[in-house]
């Protein structure tokens, strides 16, 4: 017996959320450094947070563009909510010592509240008018902003720390892969799921 349209979309979240996170981790060995050490906690958040991308994507879907095009009104949805906390990156520095990877002593308030203001608060925001914009209801409001949430949590995660450093480009580059495999990850996965 196939599972509810709900419960395709959760489960669809879920995968979509796990296979960015391999993404994540297989560009990040390649290209800069390994860090599978963290795949096991790594893993439970991102399913987290597949769990409110799929509950998004159920909310909005009908808002969406039809298949074949699905997967890149996904991806272009995810890019606009992490879009303004990428500016906003733009207008300092790194907020970490880019040497030792350290904040430098005395500067945890600050970054943490850049981080909150500049990437959670703008994503949830974003998140939710996309909801409504897509869904039209306060439930899709809800859930796209809890999703925004995830968005800048995972992949968005290190948007406001380098700054206007040219490294930025290449966590910029780690993003879009991300969001591009979890885009289609997320269509496919909820329609074959939703077959079965």
């Amino acid at each position: 017996m196939p599972l509810s349209p709900t419960l395709a979309s959760l489960a669809g979240g879920v995968v979509a959320s796990l296979v960015g996170l391999v993404v994540f981790l297989a560009i990040h060995h390649v290209w800069i450094k390994p860090i599978w050490s963290v795949a096991p906690v790594g893993s439970l958040i991102a399913a987290a947070g597949g769990l409110a991308v799929g509950w998004a994507y159920h909310e909005i879907r009908a808002g969406l563009p039809s298949a074949p095009w699905t997967w890149l009104g996904v991806a272009a949805l995810m890019l606009a909510i992490l879009l303004p906390a990428v500016l906003l990156s733009f207008t300092h520095g790194p907020l970490f010592d880019l040497a030792t990877a350290t904040i430098p002593p005395g500067q945890g308030r600050r970054v943490a509240v850049r981080f909150v203001l500049e990437l959670l608060l703008t994503a949830t925001a974003m998140g939710a008018l996309s909801g409504w914009v897509l869904g039209r209801s306060p439930r899709a409001m809800l859930a796209t902003a809890i999703a925004g949430l995830a968005f800048a949590m995972g992949p968005g995660h290190n948007i406001p720390m380098f700054g206007t450093n040219p490294v930025a480009f290449k966590g910029l580059a780690l993003m879009l892969a991300i969001v591009g495999a979890s885009s289609i990850t997320l269509v496919e996965s909820v329609a074959w799921i939703g077959r079965r």
